[in-house]
């Protein structure tokens, strides 16, 4: 959500300060795009997969276990800090700069980011779906870019008034 957010600030800076320049309607703007979609959909298929150096999944496969005294964080990521404000003038600053003073089409890289990091998002929810694990980050103080995981634990079993099981 940083980037999608510093791709729409600086779109709209840009758009009222420098004015983006007139795209070309023929077919090789077309053709352009679908080049860079086709190109990324390359590139996300092959980090799911286990290829060395391009795959994502042989890292979330060597993942270690977290040890059973770390205290894992019991609040939702999402719902809480979709947006990572102090990383969001890390992303706008330097596309802004470019973008103003060299080329405006320059924001759409923001917007490949942020397509790449949904797209790891996707992999990561298969990973641990198919897995049964949830990976961690930072779950060694020592190593924080290590990843871990940590076992899906079933919703305990509901219990009835007179504490029988249920059926």
């Amino acid at each position: 959500m940083t980037a999608l957010l510093a791709f729409v600030v600086s779109a709209v800076v840009v758009a009222l300060v420098r004015e983006f320049p007139p795209v070309r309607t023929d077919g090789r703007f077309a053709l352009h795009i679908a080049g860079w979609l086709a190109l990324w959909v390359l590139f996300t298929l092959l980090k799911a997969t286990r290829i060395k150096w391009l795959g994502e999944v042989r890292d979330f496969d060597a993942a270690t276990p977290v040890a059973p005294e770390t205290v894992l964080p019991t609040e939702e990521f999402w719902p809480s800090r979709p947006i990572i404000w102090g990383f969001l003038p890390v992303l706008l600053v330097p596309t802004l700069v470019m973008a103003l003073a060299w080329e405006p089409w320059i924001v759409l890289i923001l917007l490949w980011l942020a397509l790449d990091w949904t797209a790891k998002a996707a992999r990561i929810v298969h990973w641990e779906r198919k897995n049964r694990y949830v990976l961690w980050r930072g779950g060694v103080r020592s190593r924080p870019w290590e990843l871990s995981y940590s076992p899906v634990r079933p919703p305990a079993p509901a219990r009835t008034a007179t504490d029988a099981p249920p059926r």
